[in-house]
């Protein structure tokens, strides 16, 4: 079973990719409508598959080639408005340079972090006071307790059942999670492929974040660790 005891052995959830509501304007170059209007008809099927192809492959804990990150994204802010050190551009986790350089203090393991150029709609000038990169975890492991998180049909668990190959989190919902005791160790990020949108990160991590002040954005939320088991009928 689970602790509940704020000293028990924890891990830290990022949500803020999981929540429609807080998505930012984001968009990489060739998902763009000018930039495909000015395309041949092939060049604009590549974009679509590719984009496919790289949106999958993040939430798998695959590791992204340059061709499915691009270097060029709209971000239609300005470098003097205040941007969080992590954000959802797009639905994609992105990172400022200062928080890259906390997070590269602990254990990464298969972690990439892609150069991103944020630049306005018309190319003109840079929207971000720093730059900011993709953060691409490529460290997979189990959350465990999916039975009993995402019982099959059960519109109220945390976790919606895709026929039992991928639980879907559900927004707002990350808090009732409990994360399998063998999660623990090893490196402070990973992410569960049948667990799309979440990011775990060690209390260690976290820590690091917070006494940094690069905490903010990340929608982090405190995950305790146990063994559940199905109810009893």
């Amino acid at each position: 079973m689970a602790n509940d005891d704020s000293d028990a052995p924890c891990v830290w959830i990022a949500t803020t990719v999981n929540n429609i509501n807080v998505i930012q304007g984001v968009s990489r170059r060739e998902y763009t409508d000018n930039w495909r209007a000015r395309q041949p008809a092939e060049r604009v099927e590549w974009s679509k598959s590719v984009l496919r192809q790289a949106s999958q492959a993040w939430k798998s804990g695959e590791i992204l080639t340059a061709e499915q990150v691009g270097d060029v994204w709209h971000y239609n802010s300005k470098a003097e408005y205040y941007t969080a050190p992590f954000i959802s551009g797009g639905g994609w986790p992105l990172v400022s340079e200062t928080a890259k350089g906390i997070l590269e203090q602990f254990d990464l393991r298969e972690t990439v972090f892609h150069p991103l150029t944020l630049i306005d709609s018309t190319e003109s000038y840079l929207t971000t006071p720093e730059p900011y990169y993709l953060l691409n975890v490529g460290n997979k492991r189990s959350v465990g307790n999916y039975d009993v998180l995402g019982p099959e049909g059960d519109v109220r668990s945390p976790l919606s059942n895709r026929y039992g190959k991928t639980y879907l989190p559900r927004s707002n919902q990350e808090k009732a999670l409990v994360v399998v005791p063998e999660a623990l160790g090893g490196p402070d990020i990973w992410l569960d492929p049948k667990v799309p949108n979440l990011l775990f990160l060690s209390d260690h991590l976290v820590s690091g974040l917070k006494s940094n002040g690069v905490d903010k954005g990340w929608g982090l939320i405190r995950c305790p660790v146990g063994t559940l088991s199905p109810p009893t009928t």
